[in-house]
């Protein structure tokens, strides 16, 4: 069983979380959603998130940085979550890397992408996972079956669907963000049909499982003008911002709260914690993101020769028993931690500290009072 998280006694203040990122000593976006993940551990009704990044088989963490100079934690044992910030940041990643290329190649051969945001009618009081329920059956009944040939005859060769999600005075707002690669260049007649049609499917199934009538706004196609790039930022919408600088408080056009808007603010908020056991038991087995067969087979990386792959490796900037590393995590100080290892060149005294003990936690024999080891590092570092 997990031991609740304990807080320093005088706790280091939090970062500012602006819509350019992490400016301050908690570090960059990739610090921050390790500190957002220890937050995650103290409300979730989840044992796989409860325990996610806190337990490894080696007995020892690595830390290292990247090209970036973000910090990457190795050697712990990761849930998979979608709600995970750490793991769904992870995943999203590697999607969005292969979607660009896939993207790329399709674009390049002549091809054509629209863009795609479908909505379902909601209020206060609908129940999350019926709505992404519906979704998904109005998806079904627009581009499969005879929705799906119409698109096909039109030319499409690809496509990617995308969960996106967002908390407003409605309620929960789930909806996709999708983008159909047609295989040349779509008219304004062409386009006018196919969004008429996808309107009148979509607009049939969402009354026949809500019984409510859609908006007009429901549907909304347009084609791309930016390439893969513009592909990219699209979808990364629809992995809620996980990809994106500026995680922490992105704006949405309509003025709602993302799902880490949420889980940052249930550290202090029953209400907000309230909503999200609801996303926990809403998205429960849902898939985020579903591809046509081969889309991300196109972006995968050739295979490197020989040699490139040592020069591509990271090096491990400090490693760290696994005790030291659960301790750091429970005392709520994980971005703390990983900020100094991402400053250490620019900030050396602050990371001695760190360093000395990390260097100090693999020697000694018997388990010693971890939290005094954070403590003193905090102190030592100024932190405090």
């Amino acid at each position: 069983m997990v031991s609740p998280v304990q807080p320093l006694r005088k706790a280091p203040p939090e970062a500012n979380l602006g819509k350019r990122g992490i400016t301050n000593r908690q570090g960059s976006s990739a610090a921050q959603r390790w500190s957002l993940l220890t937050t995650a551990r103290g409300i979730t009704t989840r044992k796989s998130l409860r325990t996610c990044g806190l337990f490894t088989a080696e007995g020892r963490v690595s830390v290292s940085l990247t090209e970036k100079g973000h910090a990457s934690v190795s050697g712990v044992h990761t849930c998979g979550s979608k709600l995970c910030p750490v793991c769904q940041a992870r995943e999203a990643g590697a999607q969005m890397a292969k979607l660009e290329r896939a993207a790329t190649k399709l674009l390049e051969s002549g091809g054509t992408a629209l863009f795609l945001t479908l909505t379902i009618p909601h209020d206060r009081s609908s129940d999350l996972g019926e709505l992404v329920t519906a979704l998904q059956k109005a998806w079904s009944a627009s581009m499969s079956g005879q929705g799906g040939k119409v698109w096909k005859r039109y030319g499409r060769t690809h496509y990617l669907r995308a969960l996106d999600y967002t908390h407003g005075s409605n309620g929960h707002h789930p909806h996709y963000h999708a983008v159909i690669f047609m295989d040349g260049v779509v008219s304004d007649e062409d386009l006018y049909w196919l969004e008429y049609d996808l309107r009148t499917r979509w607009s049939r199934s969402v009354k026949k499982t809500t019984g409510r009538d859609c908006v007009s706004q429901a549907v909304h196609v347009k084609r791309s003008e930016g390439g893969a790039t513009e592909v990219v930022r699209y979808a990364g919408k629809a992995l809620t911002g996980m990809l994106l600088e500026a995680v922490w408080s992105q704006s949405k056009d309509l003025g709602g709260r993302t799902v880490w808007d949420i889980l940052r603010g249930a550290e202090t908020s029953t209400r907000d914690r309230a909503i999200w056991k609801e996303l926990e038991a809403g998205f429960y087995r849902r898939r985020w993101l579903v591809c046509s067969q081969g889309l991300l087979d196109l972006g995968e990386e050739e295979e490197l020769e020989a040699g490139e792959d040592d020069e591509l490796e990271r090096k491990t900037l400090v490693e760290l028993s696994a005790g030291f590393w659960r301790a750091i995590n429970r005392a709520g100080v994980v971005g703390l931690f990983l900020s100094s290892c991402e400053s250490h060149s620019t900030r050396p005294k602050r990371w001695k500290a760190w360093k000395e003990l990390c260097d100090l936690s693999l020697e000694v024999l018997e388990s010693p009072d971890w939290p005094e080891w954070v403590e003193a590092a905090v102190m030592a570092s100024g932190a405090s």
